[in-house]
């Protein structure tokens, strides 16, 4: 009787030692079966609105589970959102240029991300800001 149970704890333990071992081994697995993807979030290009129209530069990269939001066009929280990205998962965002229909809903984009509950720190890649030596505004009077 002491055999029988001595050899059904062993191999309980075995078992219990097997799982562990195999655990991380299984979900490094799962993790690299996941595919990078490219989600056209908004390709309607232009500072201007149009009714009914295409939604603003913005697109995601999503790699190894981690998603990574290209420029930030007007409604690119919206179009996270319906690409089944919870916003608070947020961690990287790239800016390819400095145009308004590229870079308006930064500041929203974060603003959102943060109401939805994110407390991590967002890291920001772009292009150095435009000096303001080549940067003018013209006003042009009326007749």
């Amino acid at each position: 009787m002491i055999s029988s149970f001595r050899r059904n704890f062993l191999s309980g333990a075995a078992a219990l030692a097997a799982t562990a071992v195999l655990a991380p081994l299984r979900a490094a697995r799962a993790q690299a079966k996941q595919k990078t993807r490219l989600v056209l979030l908004g390709t309607g290009g232009g500072p201007r609105v149009i009714p009914n129209g295409r939604a603003k530069p913005a697109n995601l990269v999503v790699a190894a589970g981690v998603p990574y939001v290209v420029d930030c066009g007007s409604g690119v929280s919206q179009q996270l959102v319906r690409a089944g990205v919870p916003l608070d998962t947020l961690r990287c965002v790239f800016i390819t240029h400095h145009h308004s229909d590229h870079d308006l809903d930064y500041g929203n984009l974060i603003y959102n991300a943060w109401a939805w509950g994110l407390r991590a720190p967002v890291d920001a890649y772009g292009p150095p800001p435009v000096p303001r030596s080549t940067s003018r505004v013209f006003c042009f009077a009326g007749p």
